[in-house]
């Protein structure tokens, strides 16, 4: 990954990167797909599928609470309490000098795209993505590969493709240097509210998973919703210590987590924002609050937001892959 942040950097005034967005959709498609192969040929997951999700929906509930509770306290306390203006807004009560306007506007990135058609693209992306775990669970399930495919461990071969080209996307994203130009310090507040809200819960929620240890379930947690990745990490990093059937099933319940998570946020938006705060959709949607659920975090809060939301998917993606690493080595 940081390879490729480095040829990011370095490239970025000198190539074109517009590929990189479909080339980690595909990426990530293949991963799934041949994740799917894996799970759906192993025969102790799918007999156990239907008690994997019921402890998937505990994990993705548990992250998902822990971080709105967080984020409603942390939005009382440092942003509604004390009347702080949101980016390009200025404060809501005391006036300002010219100098400082222009020193605290945070201005949102305007988008011409309808928000229904960003909407109706979350989705899709999201739809394809299970469509293609669920095809290669049906042809692992169905068609018995052989010997040789199986000893081949592909998947990690396509997982270091994957990091490259995030890494790649990261360091050539003109956006980064403007938004870390534009940090303010509270809004540091925001990321780690879903970090703490996140780890708290899931913690909680392992004394009621037996089958998982307290640092399986904070792995799972620690997607934030980045389900292909956090997935495919996990089952990677714990097959050497569960070995491969425990490490699939434990793969299978952060897959099914994070999308539930997702899901939750894409749903409940409304309702998060009306009875806990702005910042709780922002909390809730994880490492996607960038994309997939960032047009529903904007009717929910307003795009006054929305350079929140960036700021705290930035910090929440870069994160994924570092904190599911540390927690699948304890």
């Amino acid at each position: 990954m940081a390879t490729g942040v480095l040829l990011g950097w370095a490239g970025r005034n000198r190539c074109r990167f517009a590929f990189l967005d479909k080339s980690l959709f595909y990426t990530v498609l293949l991963l799934l797909f041949w994740m799917g192969i894996e799970v759906g040929g192993n025969p102790h997951v799918t007999r156990n599928l239907v008690q994997l999700g019921g402890q998937a929906l505990l994990l993705a509930a548990a992250g998902t609470l822990g971080s709105v509770l967080l984020a409603c306290w942390v939005y009382r306390s440092f942003f509604k309490k004390k009347q702080m203006a949101m980016p390009g807004r200025g404060e809501a009560v005391l006036p300002k000098s010219r100098h400082e306007e222009k020193e605290t506007s945070l201005q949102a990135v305007p988008s011409d795209e309808p928000e229904s058609l960003k909407q109706g693209t979350a989705w899709k992306s999201t739809v394809l993505t299970l469509a293609a775990f669920a095809l290669g669970c049906i042809i692992g399930y169905k068609v018995s590969l052989p010997v040789a495919v199986k000893e081949v461990n592909l998947s990690v071969f396509i997982l270091y493709a994957l990091m490259l080209q995030v890494g790649m996307n990261i360091g050539s994203d003109a956006k980064i240097k403007e938004t870390l130009r534009q940090i303010r310090p509270r809004l540091l507040l925001v990321p780690l509210a879903t970090w703490l809200g996140t780890f708290l819960f899931c913690a909680a929620a392992s004394f009621f998973l037996p089958r998982w240890g307290l640092w399986d379930c904070m792995a799972v947690g620690s997607g934030f919703a980045y389900y292909s990745l956090s997935s495919i990490l996990i089952t990677e990093l714990k097959t050497a210590g569960l070995g491969m059937a425990a490490a699939a099933e434990l793969g299978v319940i952060a897959l099914m987590a994070n999308i539930l998570r997702e899901i939750f946020t894409i749903v409940g938006a409304p309702l998060f924002a009306r009875y806990f705060g702005k910042l709780a959709p922002i909390c809730a949607g994880g490492a996607t609050t960038l994309d997939t659920t960032l047009p529903a975090i904007t009717n929910a809060c307003g795009k006054e937001w929305v350079f929140v939301s960036m700021f705290h998917a930035v910090m929440v993606d870069l994160s994924v892959p570092f904190l599911v690493s540390f927690f699948c080595s304890l």
